[in-house]
């Protein structure tokens, strides 16, 4: 099964995440911050990452431009997330970096699957 790298750095969200994609058989693993996010898709190449905006260390806006410029990450899949109400700046963003997908919080886990599995499987 795939495996996703989930970067957020609220532990609880984390968690739910987590245990709803691993019960549908992904291989999932997080990152709590920018940095550590880097060493995991590095050290993991995960084949889909779930990204917040608003993250320590490195913000995930900063993260993701770095992943693009990247020929190694560059066709990874990012699912970004956001709880900033910040619709617009995602559209921006999505313009400039080519995410694959975005998603304001509070969302239900089920459309975050739907994504993935389009993301991943094309459905």
């Amino acid at each position: 099964m795939s495996k996703i790298l989930i970067v957020e750095d609220e532990r609880d969200i984390v968690e739910t995440l987590k245990i709803a994609l691993e019960r549908d058989g992904w291989t999932v693993t997080a990152a709590f911050d920018g940095m550590e996010a880097l060493d995991k898709i590095n050290e993991e190449k995960p084949d889909l990452i779930v990204l917040d905006i608003m993250l320590p260390k490195l913000d995930g806006h900063s993260l993701n431009i770095q992943l693009k410029k990247n020929p190694e990450t560059a066709n990874i899949p990012v699912v970004v997330m956001t709880g900033r109400g910040g619709l617009k700046d995602l559209l921006q963003l999505k313009e400039n970096v080519n995410i694959s997908a975005y998603l304001e919080k509070p969302f239900p886990i089920r459309l975050l699957k739907e994504k993935i599995e389009n993301l991943l499987w094309g459905k």
